[in-house]
């Protein structure tokens, strides 16, 4: 059996037991404040403190992350920003996932013999404020519009205009 820590809040504390157990640690950077004087060890540097340590480190929503999934990107960018390597938070939302989940030999990188899943975006993917602008499953474009986009188009048209998707009255 293989170990994964999800959360770890104080991982930073038992680095080393880590390192040599291989044990990959998913980290929730937007929880990594004290929260109580149980986790007085909470840390916004966790990730650096890991990644230098020679801990994987990827990135995990805690307990609410179906409907927050759209903040894992945030999650990532917030470790960067207190010390983690660029390359090593990409790699938090790529490669380290597909290998925690025994992924690696298909997905998680743009490689020869990968699945081609892939998304474009508009800058950083690390900023909250990129968009993607193009997604691949499988090496095929999927549609870039949604029930967001089509009330975007709607609501944006110049007043007294009709928004060009509009079909009826």
């Amino acid at each position: 059996m293989k170990p994964v820590i999800v959360g770890g809040a104080e991982a930073w504390r038992v680095a080393a037991e880590l390192k040599a157990a291989n044990a990959p640690v998913l980290l929730d950077t937007l929880a990594s404040l004290p929260s109580s004087f149980d986790a007085l060890g909470s840390s916004l540097e966790n990730a650096a403190r890991l990644h230098r340590a020679g801990v994987t480190v990827g990135f995990s929503q805690g307990g609410d992350a179906t409907h927050n999934a759209r903040k894992i990107r945030q999650v990532a960018g917030n470790a960067v920003s207190y010390g983690l390597p660029w390359e090593a938070g990409l790699a938090g939302l790529t490669s380290v996932p597909a290998q925690v989940f025994g992924l690696s030999a298909q997905r998680g990188r743009i490689d020869v013999g990968q699945v081609a899943d892939l998304v474009l975006w508009s800058g950083d993917p690390l900023e909250v404020n990129t968009v993607a602008e193009q997604v691949w499953f499988a090496g095929k474009p999927a549609s870039m519009r949604s029930r967001q986009t089509e009330l975007r188009d709607r609501y944006l048209a110049p007043a007294g205009s009709l928004p060009r998707a509009y079909t009826g009255r």
